[in-house]
């Protein structure tokens, strides 16, 4: 204490120093130890405990508290959370997927790339010269909503008490709509007409949303879209699922078609399904869908004229099928090496109104931009207070949809667009998702892609 003293006499910046909670250094500052624990925690794989760095140390000279693991497990960098979600994988490298994926889809959409409009970071558009239309791209697709599905942390008092809670996700109601990074969800200027469809889903209660309902849908957005932007050329960007890939009932197709004429009382038919006059789907008793037959559709000759699958009336053999033998001949074609492809029934309404089709590839969602647009509306959805009530529900359904702000939809586009040039490049998912969070902000991805991508798994 002299010594202090007559320290902070002769120099009063001489204040002694307070060593209080350091007289201790932990552990894991000796690097082989940490370095040993590190490498033990890998070994374990995938779901490690605290109390793995306890068993590890169980010796009698050398033994730690569960807590004082934790802590380490903390100073290490590991975090108790869930596992970070990145792409879906499966199917991702599938050979048919990859080969529509690099021979239709994005050559298709590289083609559209220099007619759209883009974004910088801040959602300002920056300018690009296009000759001729502006294309805008409408990306559709569903998803639903349940009553239960509200936040699920919050803060709680403690002397808050457990309260009886709703068994199940409740009731739902999904949502089909169209949406752009040009002008957010497809509405008419003044937001009286609009495309989107909610649908009570189920057995009980409006059955299920059919290819129908796809055209249904679809044929009122080209109205809108041919109304109210006529000056712009659209594309309709779909899911590549069957519900919007299916082709007309009486469709073109090889598959099953005898190579010689049937014999009697034997045809060719196709089975459909059955329709009321109303347009409803007939069901059976046990709620499946009545089928028909009928003839295939009639196909056509190089001058553009029908060509009947099957004989005329007063024929012998009226109403029969010809045989792929006989068409053939009638074509007066050599079919070897040609491959026939018949359009989708969207595709088909779409070239009626002058409008484009695309279909994304399966396992490819990081490409639909209406995904993100998704998950930031359930995000808004999950702070409303839960509540059983359809009208409620319908209510706030609608209201997170339209708080999705139109800056974040060209965000979410631009980040589809860098997956798109990624895969254009040759990267793989894993890669692709690397250089979208290295370029961030980029529409096309930098040219000195391949040497940054070298460089970080050197």
């Amino acid at each position: 204490m002299q010594e202090w003293v007559q320290a902070f006499i002769a120099d009063r910046s001489a204040l002694p120093v307070n060593i209080y909670g350091h007289w201790k250094v932990s552990a894991l500052s000796e690097e082989d130890l940490a370095t040993e624990i590190h490498l033990h925690l890998q070994s374990k794989g995938k779901f490690v405990a605290a109390i793995d760095i306890v068993r590890y140390l169980d010796l009698p000279d050398n033994t730690i508290h569960l807590v004082t693991a934790q802590q380490w497990m903390k100073v290490m960098e590991y975090c108790w959370k869930k596992e970070p979600k990145g792409q879906y994988v499966n199917g991702h490298e599938r050979k048919d997927v990859i080969a529509y994926h690099q021979n239709s889809f994005l050559p298709f959409w590289d083609k559209l790339l220099p007619l759209l409009r883009a974004w910088d970071r801040d959602g300002n558009e920056v300018m690009n010269e296009v000759a001729g239309k502006r294309t805008i791209v409408w990306t559709h697709d569903e998803s639903t909503f349940y009553t239960h599905n509200q936040r699920k942390l919050w803060w709680v008092h403690d002397n808050e008490t457990p309260k009886p809670i709703q068994k199940g996700e409740g009731v739902s109601l999904m949502v089909a709509d169209f949406v752009s990074a040009d002008y957010g969800w497809l509405r008419s200027p003044d937001g009286s007409c609009t495309a989107q469809v909610l649908f009570k889903a189920g057995k009980n209660h409006e059955g299920f949303f059919t290819n129908d309902d796809i055209i249904t849908q679809a044929s009122q957005a080209m109205d809108i879209l041919d109304k109210y932007y006529p000056d712009e050329w659209h594309v309709l960007a779909f899911d590549n699922v069957t519900t919007h890939s299916k082709r007309p009932n009486d469709a073109l197709s090889a598959t099953w078609m005898p190579k010689n004429m049937p014999k009697a009382p034997r045809n060719f038919l196709v089975e459909v399904t059955k329709y009321e006059n109303s347009g409803k789907t007939v069901l059976d008793s046990n709620s499946h869908l009545v089928k028909e037959k009928q003839q295939m559709r009639s196909g056509k000759f190089p001058d553009g004229s029908p060509q009947s699958l099957y004989f005329p009336p007063g024929h012998e053999h009226a109403g029969q099928f010809k045989g792929m033998a006989r068409i053939l001949e009638e074509q007066g074609i050599n079919t070897k090496g040609l491959k026939a492809h018949q359009k989708s029934r969207l595709e088909e309404l779409a070239a009626q109104h002058g409008f484009e089709v695309s279909f994304y590839p399966h396992f490819h969602c990081e490409c639909n931009f209406i995904e993100s647009n998704w998950g930031y509306a359930k995000w808004i959805y999950h702070q409303y207070p839960e509540s059983s009530d359809e009208k409620t529900l319908e209510q706030n359904v609608l209201n997170a949809l339209e708080s999705v702000p139109l800056i974040s939809m060209r965000c979410f586009f631009t980040h589809s667009l860098q997956f798109m040039d990624a895969y254009h490049k040759g990267l793989n998912g894993a890669q692709a998702a690397w250089a979208n969070k290295k370029y961030c902000g980029h529409r096309v991805l930098l040219d000195t892609l391949m040497a940054d991508l070298e460089k970080e798994y050197q």
